[in-house]
């Protein structure tokens, strides 16, 4: 009778430490869901995602199709990737603030390569014959691999979903982004940029061309825009950061 009493007791302890740990698990997933849920500028956001919207598939959204139809993908997808490469300066910074010196190494050999047989950029020989793949990092990677939490979304003109942290780091980025050179440094609202206007929105304008099927699909099944963009941007981003 005794022996039957221990059993029971160990096993209601048992039981009870489970009990205690589904519980701190649970509240963990809770505070998670709390932390993801917190939107402070929804009130601005949603208008914008609608802004947003209304661009890409009325005004974006006409000219890449026009565009699609005399540019071929091999051309589009190499405008892409000079446009990428010229921006080496940046995932160079980052990969390096990561501590990650051998994806440096690799973005550095990567440069040279496709700056010279790869015709500016045009072609990623580095990747279709040596194998050497892209090590993207970005300021706001760079902060979420330092613990900089993303719990405050933002929604950007033109630029879509966003977060404090992410908004941060694209700033901090613009200072290293060589395309923003292209511009004059005395800027005056009187003076033209238009070498600088026009490169950015060509980047912009080529890039949306290759995704555009991409985003128009998303549109078509969501019942809430907003929060379908906010949740796939988070995930995407923590991912990245994760890697």
């Amino acid at each position: 009778m005794i022996r039957f009493f221990i059993v029971l007791l160990l096993l209601l302890s048992y039981l009870n430490a489970q009990s205690n740990n589904s519980f701190d698990e649970f509240e963990d997933e809770f505070e998670t869901q709390k932390e993801r849920s917190w939107d402070p500028l929804q009130v601005y956001n949603v208008p914008m995602t609608k802004v947003n919207d209304f661009i890409y598939m009325n005004i974006m959204g006409p000219i890449a199709r026009g565009y699609k139809a005399i540019a071929s993908k091999p051309f589009r997808e190499g405008v892409s990737n000079i446009f990428h490469n010229i921006r080496f300066p940046i995932r160079l910074t980052n990969n390096l603030l990561q501590l990650k010196f051998n994806n440096a190494f690799e973005e550095s050999v990567r440069f040279a390569i496709n700056s010279t047989y790869g015709i500016a950029g045009f072609i990623d020989i580095a990747k279709s014959e040596g194998g050497i793949e892209r090590h993207n990092e970005d300021f706001g990677q760079t902060l979420g691999y330092y613990g900089m939490g993303n719990n405050i979304h933002i929604v950007l003109p033109l630029f879509g979903p966003s977060n404090l942290r992410d908004t941060i780091g694209l700033v901090a980025d613009s200072f290293i982004d060589p395309v923003n050179y292209a511009q004059k440094k005395d800027w005056d609202i009187f003076e033209s940029n238009n070498v600088y206007l026009l490169m950015n929105t060509y980047k912009v304008e080529n890039e949306y061309s290759l995704h555009m099927n991409e985003y128009e699909n998303i549109r078509k099944n969501s019942v809430n825009l907003y929060e379908l963009l906010k949740s796939v941007y988070e995930q995407r981003r923590d991912k990245l950061i994760e890697e």
